[in-house]
């Protein structure tokens, strides 16, 4: 199903941005951890063609042609403190090439908002062992969702992506490795989102147009080189922080809370939503679920992603 874009709101967004600074003490646990072992029913005879799952890629000579004569930012490429986190290479106070993972910063071809009275469920991370109890779910109802896939989940899991997209589901990219875009050189970047793209197409016959960057992360130099592949970014403006399940002093509660006052608000707020979930575990999924009800209750239209 091809979409439209939602309509952009240009400012900034008041909402607190997620997650993009803390990948090593606030990421959830790998994908399929203490899930039963996968037994495919199709294999996917590529996959040996294909770099190794969450490893960071390298490109294809020819990918970086397409950089040939396009303008990209000359941000730098940012360092990682040694707990994984972003070092910011700015003064306080300055932005020059719109960090969002440093100010929030966005740019009006960001995607991250809808009009008001729509709302876009994204689901981040997939397909994974714990991600067929959500499709169950959604196959009861006729709205449609988004899945960010990361393209390492792609080649173990073909037959999951090829369920979610003849449900009608939109799919976008996730990179390759899921890392700190902005931490990667520009021929990695060129990789993360084109190795992906191949899997995608050659496990569903059509390639994505839109892609999340891992934790929100990315500068003037990312968009540049997303938008020179042809890809839209897209992030969010309501964050349910089920990445936080697990972790000491998180109270999972406050996901149906959060999802409870999105919903009361929604009839007097100015803009609509797109809300990020996790399908990467089995906790993110039964939370994912569990609050599936109270969005589609509340909101006049669920979308794959908005449209005008």
């Amino acid at each position: 199903m091809i979409l439209k874009r939602c309509l952009l709101a240009l400012a900034l967004s008041t909402t607190v941005f997620a997650h993009p600074q803390q990948p090593a003490a606030g990421s959830p646990p790998g994908p399929d951890a203490g899930l039963p072992t996968y037994k495919p029913t199709n294999s996917f005879p590529w996959k040996n063609m294909y770099p190794v799952p969450r490893a960071v890629p390298q490109p294809k000579p020819e990918w970086m042609e397409l950089l040939k004569n396009a303008t990209i930012a000359n941000a730098p490429v940012v360092k990682k403190a040694p707990d994984g986190s972003l070092v910011n290479p700015n003064p306080p106070g300055q932005d020059p090439y719109c960090a969002w993972s440093f100010t929030g910063c966005k740019r009006p071809d960001d995607i991250f908002t809808c009009q008001k009275g729509h709302w876009a469920l994204t689901y981040d991370d997939g397909p994974t062992l714990a991600s067929p109890p959500l499709y169950d779910v959604l196959d009861k109802m006729p709205e449609k969702v988004t899945f960010f896939v990361i393209g390492g989940q792609v080649i173990q899991y073909p037959e999951m992506l090829q369920r979610i997209y003849k449900a009608g589901h939109e799919i976008g990219i996730h990179t390759w490795s899921h890392n700190l875009l902005t931490s990667q050189t520009t021929e990695q970047i060129v990789a993360e989102l084109k190795w992906t793209e191949l899997a995608i197409k050659e496990v569903i016959g059509v390639a994505p147009r839109f892609m999340r960057p891992p934790y929100g992360d990315m500068d003037d130099r990312v968009r540049g080189i997303v938008k020179q592949l042809g890809f839209i970014p897209v992030i969010w403006n309501h964050d349910t922080f089920d990445w936080k399940i697990n972790t000491p002093g998180f109270d999972a509660s406050s996901i149906e809370a959060a999802a409870r006052q999105w919903a009361g608000n929604a009839s007097t707020a100015a803009e609509g939503g797109i809300s990020l979930q996790h399908d990467q575990s089995q906790q993110t999924v039964d939370m994912a679920i569990k609050v599936l009800p109270i969005i589609k209750v509340c909101f006049s239209s669920l979308r794959n992603l908005c449209e005008t």
